[in-house]
């Protein structure tokens, strides 16, 4: 199935995809007050990943995913691996479908079992992955404003009830660079920024083809602005020692909000920025996995939407606990991760080059 969305579309989806849920959290936090510092080390690191993503995309700009990797390693090994990184992507797509279910849960619906929510919000991704990528891209433009105007109110709210306190960020970089380093590499930068490796999946379906470099480009300096910027503001709000200890950092600092002894207990932004911030990557996900497997196997998407939505939801019970869930997402998964991320699309560079080189070198040879 080929559907198509313009450049406008694209760097929404960029910008609420990155954004994510990643706000909620205070990233990089083993840096203690540097962790802004880490984040920003990080995105500039996913900048130049973005790079090698889009010079991938320009060898085969009608091409996703699962036919880049057979194009650069053949027919049988490259759809191997596609198959592989799509169950990946549903991997992913699971990774968020429980933390829906655990945050919420924890934090907000403490009654409701985790399986009800896990199962209505994989459904409402099922039946938008059943639409196609057309239909992500017009639902998340539909979401965008509100995103953006609750992110505005928040912080509206944080800078007048004179929670602010620029003193927590001091001192910078007090124990050198490599606690920075050490946040940032690899877990901020495979949390969120290297997760730019699933536009490789979309960048097909963008009808506009010579703007996707420029738009991909701004739309991911802006956002990574943005994100190094919360995550200080928190820093500013909650300092170091109470941000590491709170299991959703943001949640906590709109609870510390009191203007005018009547506006206060601002949760249920927390709980909209967290549904749509999850609902974004769970649904994104979801359609990379199933438009890469549907490359890399011939079947045909529609077949494969059910299937993989089964495999997501039952895999989402597999974690016993949240403990669990959190462990193996922090000590596995983020380990994993770069090899999708950062070691094949870098060996897909590469052969690309030698490709093109021995082409070139055939072409020059026969000419002779």
């Amino acid at each position: 199935m080929q559907q198509q969305f313009g450049k406008f579309q694209l760097a929404i989806l960029i910008i609420v995809f990155l954004i994510g849920s990643t706000p909620l959290f205070e990233l990089g936090i083993p840096a203690k007050q540097d962790a802004w510092i880490a984040m920003l080390v990080a995105a500039a690191a996913g900048l130049l990943l973005t790079v090698v993503y889009l010079t991938l995309h320009k060898r085969a700009p009608n091409a996703g995913l699962g036919e880049l990797y057979k194009y650069h390693f053949g027919r049988y090994i490259g759809g191997f691996i596609a198959i592989v990184h799509a169950l990946w992507f549903a991997y992913e797509s699971m990774r968020n479908v429980r933390d829906v279910g655990e945050l919420t849960t924890m934090a907000l619906l403490s009654f409701t079992p985790k399986w009800i929510i896990m199962f209505l919000i994989l459904a409402v991704a099922a039946y938008t992955a059943s639409k196609g990528v057309e239909v992500l891209a017009r639902i998340i433009q539909l979401l965008f404003p509100i995103v953006i105007l609750s992110y505005f109110i928040v912080i509206l709210l944080v800078f007048f009830s004179g929670l602010v306190k620029v003193n927590q960020l001091l001192p910078i970089m007090e124990n050198g660079p490599m606690p920075i380093l050490k946040a940032a590499f690899p877990n901020l930068l495979s949390f969120p920024f290297a997760q730019m490796v699933v536009f490789l999946v979309l960048f097909g379906h963008v009808s506009e083809k010579k703007s996707i470099s420029k738009v991909t480009y701004w739309s991911q300096i802006g956002v990574s602005i943005f994100l190094v910027f919360m995550n200080a503001l928190i820093l500013c709000v909650l300092g170091p020692e109470l941000a590491e200890l709170t299991a959703l950092p943001l949640l906590h600092v709109l609870q510390l909000v009191r203007l005018a002894n009547f506006l206060e207990r601002l949760d249920v932004v927390v709980t909209l920025l967290l549904f749509i911030g999850l609902f974004v990557k769970i649904a994104t996900l979801y359609i990379a996995s199933v438009l890469t497997a549907s490359m890399a196997t011939g079947w045909s998407y529609r077949a494969l939407v059910f299937p993989i939505g089964i495999l997501i939801y039952a895999a989402s019970f597999l974690e016993p606990n949240n403990t669990y869930h959190i462990w193996i997402g922090l000590d596995v998964t983020l380990k994993i991760a770069p090899l999708f991320q950062i070691a094949l699309p870098l060996v897909m560079l590469v052969v690309g080059i030698r490709k093109k080189y021995r082409s070139a070198a055939l072409d020059g040879a026969q000419g002779t």
